[in-house]
């Protein structure tokens, strides 16, 4: 597709990223810029990163404290800018066509693959990395080594995990051990009691992000797929039907209002003190216990449901890639292998409160997954993690897919009846065929 047309996609959707706003009233920065100076600052070159403004509203301030070191052990100067993932992909389309830009980008989920051409090999880095701290994950290698290259290095993912509020629970007689043992089946017959009970579940179904982490996990379980590893389109089947069944079954015992949700709505509805269980990464819990908000002690985490194909969980992928065109290759280089370093990667995974998980097998033995005792299902998982829009390919036609939020509007449509099942999943089988037909090989 067109660089032209991908910006209109991005575009079309910026309104839908909201947890942004969410956070940025609690305390994170939406769109800033740090400026670290080395010692001869004035003559020196300077590296510049682009990256999103964390979730974590304590992330950000680590990341500039180490870039900062860098810079003044390197001699250098650095500037880090932090937008908004809205603001961040359009930004990245201008650089990728203007050939000039920061020397750093943020590779969100599938972007290497969208900018793969203007993307320098990092071959060096990352197995060098992988050698002393790996091996790499699937999720990284999945997204980052492309046609054999590593074009991009993986920095950190978070995952959507099953987020509880233990009172309600335990109102209808199940410990945070019964709940974690829980699979589909299970989940449907409590989420009737938990509905009575005024506190229902909220399997995101919505026109939204947070959708494909609460479906993806349904549809895979089930044995579903949208797109299959060679692209072409699968998502018409029995296993989908299944899911789909499935999700309609649910959601008469859910909260109404979601539909109108973004992808800080199950935040706020666990938040408020009225949710009893959603997919999410812990930064619900982490904004509770930020904000010393007395609800911190009722919250909990455990691994999603399970189905006859296994559990799931979806994570979003952060990245690290340099441009082609970036003027300070060398330095930009060694900034993220001073960023992937394990004292300085350690320092980041305890300012982002375990928010942030590695691809790296080292790192993801960081005590902070044993000592808080909520980030126990965290990390080390015991679902698979893949990200979304798995198996599709990772190429243009993935990122596309995410953008338009294909998957969870098939699901919207089926539960709000506007579709019968078979519809929706021709319905999504033929908007899935226009936009992988350009990449099938």
């Amino acid at each position: 597709m067109e660089l032209q047309a991908l910006q209109r996609e991005w575009r079309s959707i910026s309104g839908l990223w909201s947890r942004r706003r969410f956070l940025q009233a609690i305390g994170a920065a939406g769109s800033s810029t740090f400026l670290a100076r080395g010692t001869a600052w004035a003559q020196a070159p300077e590296v510049t990163l682009l990256t999103w403004s964390h979730f974590v509203p304590t992330y950000n301030p680590e990341l500039q404290k180490l870039v900062a070191e860098w810079a003044s052990s390197r001699k250098a100067n650095a500037r880090v800018d932090f937008l908004s993932l809205p603001d961040l992909m359009p930004k990245l389309a201008g650089e990728a066509e203007a050939k000039r830009g920061h020397d750093i980008i943020l590779g969100y989920n599938f972007v290497p693959a969208l900018y793969k051409e203007n993307l320098l090999d990092l071959d060096d880095v990352a197995e060098d990395l992988g050698k002393r701290y790996g091996p790499w994950s699937e999720i990284g290698k999945y997204l980052c080594n492309l046609d054999g290259h590593w074009k991009a290095v993986p920095w950190y993912h978070q995952s959507l995990i099953a987020n509880i509020n233990v009172d309600y629970w335990k109102a209808i007689g199940m410990s945070v051990e019964d709940v974690q043992k829980l699979n589909w089946d299970g989940l449907l017959q409590k989420a009737k009691d938990l509905q009575k009970s005024g506190h229902p579940v909220a399997l995101v179904t919505a026109e939204t992000f947070d959708g494909f982490g609460s479906l993806c996990p349904v549809l895979w379980s089930m044995g579903g797929k949208a797109v299959d590893p060679k692209g072409n389109v699968v998502i018409k089947s029995s296993e989908t039907k299944a899911a789909l069944e499935y999700a309609k079954e649910l959601f008469p015992y859910m909260t109404r209002d979601m539909l109108g949700w973004d992808d800080s709505g199950n935040n706020k509805y666990m938040l408020s003190g009225v949710g009893s269980w959603t997919p999410n990464p812990p930064s619900i819990w982490l904004v509770s216990r930020l904000q010393k908000l007395p609800i911190a002690d009722k919250f909990d985490h455990v691994p999603m449901p399970s189905g006859p194909q296994g559990a799931y969980r979806v994570g979003d992928s952060n990245s690290l890639a340099i441009w082609k065109f970036s003027r300070n290759i060398d330095l930009a280089k060694d900034l993220i292998k001073f960023l992937m370093d394990k004292p300085n990667y350690d320092r980041q995974i305890a300012a982002a409160g375990g928010y942030n998980q590695s691809s790296l097998r080292q790192f993801q033995s960081n005590p902070i997954w044993k000592t808080e005792r909520q980030l126990r299902y965290y990390e080390p998982p015991v679902e698979e993690i893949r990200a979304p829009m798995w198996p599709a390919p990772p190429n243009p036609g993935s990122q596309i897919a995410y953008n338009l939020l294909i998957v969870p509007l098939m699901f919207v449509k089926v539960v709000t009846n506007e579709m019968s099942i078979p519809d929706a999943m021709t319905w999504a089988e033929k908007q899935l065929q226009r936009i992988y037909a350009p990449y099938r090989s």
